[in-house]
């Protein structure tokens, strides 16, 4: 009895020699993928804005002086040529205004003259001849001022152009410098005005190419654009461009909110990837699996995007030029498995 202690040992190791070893953990089995090169592209991401159109030249129209309205021989919509009278004001008081400073003026210069005569035989003092000659000066400069106002009581078209508004009508009274007439110029074609938010306008130099689609017209006009602002509209925080249309729209009216899509220059090139490659994503972060060059496993790289063009992603995050990107078969991969290319 006193070896039986011993012999329960003896007895577990003999148990513990008969068990055998645990098999080795299989290798994971290569993934069937399809894969296709990653490609870099300097294709720009084109900028989406809406803008208003308008003729290059336009203006509003105002009498210089107040007056009654005595006829407006135009109406929105009518061509006119240049130097065409388009309003005038009633001549009455313009045409009294100019009596008197004619009036003026011939006073002023029969003063001028007795007094000289009066200054030569020593009656009268240089002072005042000098006197008399300032009121002459006074009196002439009256003169012009009141024919000036008589030459802009009438409102004559400075080019050959449309009418786009009428604001004013016959006997009404009109305040100086109230818009009676909108006016267009034919000749200085049209352009496209937009605001362009902070991140596209640094992206915007003059003469990049731009399209627009002009009252649901199929077919895109072309322009360029012409002009950036060097200062941000304080209402809405954009940047104002200008875009000129290489040829008049087939429909346009000034006004119309029209679609441009501006083509910036080429930009640094960068990672394009079939939208088939990516896989879960959330916000602008997404992955891929990505098979390096001369490697037989899946590497998972998480990307940030930068813009979803169709069916293809433009992406922020470099990616080696050599490697292969898995387009096909990678729903089920895991981080470092092996893969074989499908035939």
């Amino acid at each position: 009895m006193k070896n039986f202690p011993v012999l329960l040992i003896s007895l577990a190791a003999l148990a513990g020699c008969g068990k055998p070893p645990a098999p080795p953990a299989a290798a994971p089995k290569p993934a069937v993928v399809r894969t296709v090169p990653v490609e870099y592209s300097t294709e720009p991401s084109p900028i989406l804005v809406s803008g208003v159109l308008a003729r290059r030249t336009e203006a509003d129209l105002a009498f210089k002086i107040g007056g009654v309205v005595a006829e407006i021989g135009v109406r929105a919509g009518d061509r006119v040529e240049k130097d065409q009278i388009l309003a005038r004001l009633r001549p009455d008081e313009i045409d009294a205004q100019v009596a008197a400073a004619r009036s003026g003026v011939e006073k002023a210069r029969r003063d001028l003259a007795r007094t000289d005569k009066l200054a030569s035989g020593a009656v009268a003092t240089i002072e005042n001849l000098q006197d008399a000659r300032t009121a002459l000066e006074l009196a002439e400069a009256q003169l012009r001022i009141a024919e000036f106002n008589r030459r802009h009581a009438v409102i004559v078209a400075p080019a050959a152009g449309r009418i786009l508004r009428r604001l004013v009508e016959p006997e009404e009274m009109a305040a100086p410098g109230r818009v009676v007439l909108g006016f267009a110029a034919e000749a200085d074609g049209w352009i496209v005005r937009a605001g362009l938010a902070e991140r596209d306008a640094a992206r915007v130099r003059v003469d990049d190419a731009a399209s627009l689609v002009i009252g649901g017209d199929a077919a895109a006009v072309r322009g360029r654009v012409l002009r950036i602002s060097a200062g941000v509209d304080t209402a809405t925080r954009t940047t104002p461009v200008e875009i000129g249309l290489d040829a008049p729209p087939a429909a346009g009216r000034t006004g119309f909110v029209v679609g441009v899509t501006v083509m910036p220059a080429d930009v640094p090139a960068r990672p394009v990837v079939p939208a088939a490659a990516l896989i879960e994503g959330a916000g602008r972060k997404s992955a891929l699996f990505l098979v390096d060059e001369g490697a037989k496993t899946a590497r998972r790289v998480t990307v940030e995007m930068e813009e979803l063009r169709g069916d293809r992603v433009f992406l922020r995050t470099p990616l080696p030029r050599g490697a292969r990107l898995v387009v096909g078969g990678g729903e089920y991969l895991r981080d470092a498995q092996p893969v074989v290319e499908a035939k």
